[in-house]
Formats: C-alpha cells, structure tokens, sequence
C-alpha cells in the first residue's frame, strides 16, 4: 500500500465533510504523511499487491473484512509502524507516539476523540492497520 493510495483512501472517507477541517481534522488527514512506507515497500511487496488486489478498495466500507484482509498486510503494518517510531519494543501500537508524533497533540482537547479514540482502536488494530484506525476515528468524528 502505498502513500498515495493510503492518502487517497483517507481522504475519499472524507468527501462528504462540507465544514472547514478542524484541527484534529487536519492533523489525522496528515498523520499518514509521518509514516515510512518506503523502507517496507520492496519486502513486502507480494503482500501490498495481493492486498491491493483483494482488499483496498472496500477498506472503510461496509464490505471490508478485516479478519480476512488485514492479516495479509500485517507484517507490513508492523514494518511500517516499527519504522515510523509507532510501535513498542513488545509489538504493540505506540499509542503515545501515535498522538504526539502522528497527530501532534492536536486531537488531544477535542472531547469526542477522547470518546471514539479507544473502540476505533480496538475495532481495527488486531493487525495494526493504522489506515482503518484513521478512517474509523474519521468516520466516527464525522469528518
């Protein structure tokens, strides 16, 4: 998957937002651009294609099936969050980082992020699939 797809994945969740990005808006539709994609690339490649072919398309949509697509680019996730400075030393998501680094503190006063932030996180980082993270956290602040 990469940046450009993520990007546009991100932002076609977005569309139908009429107001002026908040903040935290701004900060999640940025977030993807702190992530180092690049140096995962080429060794998972088989995996991004095969999800690309099979999954992107629906990720954000109703017909999205995490248990089946997610697990084909985790390793690649966990390459990615691990180069990005996301992920802990016992593979799990850096939660902290995330908000700090990714998102700048920016999301850190807006009450309903606080809200959504933890069943966003608990309903699409099974195999630390970041993208579904954002656009949930998006969806669900309606942005």
């Amino acid at each position: 998957m990469n940046r450009g797809l993520l990007l546009l994945v991100v932002a076609a969740t977005s569309v139908s937002a009429q107001t002026v990005p908040s903040t935290c808006a701004n900060a999640l539709y940025l977030g993807l651009n702190n992530l180092t994609f690049e140096a995962c690339q080429i060794k998972y490649s088989t995996a991004v294609a095969s999800f690309n072919t099979n999954c992107a398309n629906f990720m954000g949509s109703p017909g999205y099936n995490g248990e089946v697509c997610d697990p084909i680019v985790f390793d690649y996730m966990k390459c990615v969050l691990k180069t990005s400075g996301l992920l802990k030393a016992d593979g799990s998501f850096d939660d902290a980082a995330f908000k700090k680094t990714n998102l700048q503190n920016k999301c850190s006063s807006d009450a309903k992020f606080s809200t959504v932030y933890q069943p966003c996180r608990d309903s699409t980082m099974k195999y630390l699939n970041l993208p579904r993270f954002i656009i949930c956290l998006m969806k669900k602040l309606e942005l």
